[in-house]
């Protein structure tokens, strides 16, 4: 609601309130309310709650901060909150996206994420029985997640050699929304090789640490996350976790990587879908 600005006005009549206060204990306002209404405007549009909040909270979590190109941001700017819901019998959770009803991007106005996780609440490696998401309904020319190319093909034989066509497909491009597009879930009766089935894991493993960035730490900490302080409390963890592994020492008596979630692969635990794995589905436009 703070976001929206949906308390704005609450909000200015306690700032009034405090000038007041403040004006009475003796101290000298240099600014007064007429100043800050005509002289002080200067033609600025009127802001109405915290513009950008989700998108600059968002874009200090690195493993959500990979997936946002600069063209996301614009769409990303509507979006006014973020929930989680846990299942009641505990086997799984649901996050949805809220956006306002003017984006012009999409029809939705909320995006969803499904995870049916039988062993969420246990320590063991998670199981993800399964996972869904919402089809965006794209509005004519604001797909973000594939464009359109044209190219044109000569005819090499037969009685219209020469004769050149034009063809139109849809291609894949790097984008945040892809998340809502979860990794096709094998079948049971796929035949994969090690390669294949390795690829598959990875991909539900990105997909896993993003939803649990989001569930775990964007959501309850969202404020934080929005100013950098959030930033910093990882920090200090880390550098607790590496002091702690260089005096303890892990099996081979040498510092121990810091995972997150089960990411433990180097420099960067939060690598995003490598582009191409799978089959990408072409935007739906209505």
């Amino acid at each position: 609601a703070v976001v929206i600005g949906e308390f704005d006005g609450a909000i200015g009549e306690e700032a009034k309130k405090l000038k007041v206060d403040v004006a009475e204990e003796g101290v000298v306002e240099d600014v007064n309310d007429e100043e800050d209404s005509a002289g002080g405007g200067g033609g600025q549009q009127d802001v109405r709650g915290i513009p950008q909040f989700w998108a600059c909270a968002m874009g200090h979590v690195d493993v959500i901060a990979e997936l946002i190109t600069e063209a996301d941001v614009d769409c990303l700017d509507h979006l006014v909150d973020i929930t989680c819901q846990d299942f009641p019998d505990g086997l799984g959770f649901e996050l949805h996206f809220h956006f306002s009803p003017n984006n012009p991007f999409f029809k939705n106005t909320t995006l969803s994420k499904r995870y049916e996780v039988p062993n969420l609440l246990t320590e063991d490696e998670p199981i993800l029985k399964n996972v869904t998401g919402t089809t965006i309904q794209w509005k004519p020319d604001q797909c973000l997640t594939h464009r359109e190319v044209t190219k044109k093909q000569r005819k090499k034989g037969g009685p219209n050699a020469g004769q050149i066509r034009t063809l139109k497909k849809k291609e894949r491009v790097e984008s945040f929304f892809h998340f809502f597009t979860p990794p096709k879930m094998p079948a049971l009766m796929d035949v994969m090789d090690e390669e294949e089935a390795d690829a598959v894991e990875e991909a539900f493993d990105h997909d896993y640490d993003v939803a649990q960035a989001v569930r775990g730490h964007l959501i309850p900490k969202a404020v934080l996350w929005f100013t950098g302080e959030a930033m910093m409390i990882d920090d200090e963890g880390f550098e607790e976790e590496m002091m702690l592994a260089q005096g303890g020492g892990g099996a081979e008596g040498g510092p121990q990587q810091f995972e997150f979630n089960g990411g433990s692969n180097g420099s960067n635990p939060f690598p995003p879908p490598a582009a191409g794995e799978g089959e990408n589905p072409e935007c739906k436009q209505n």
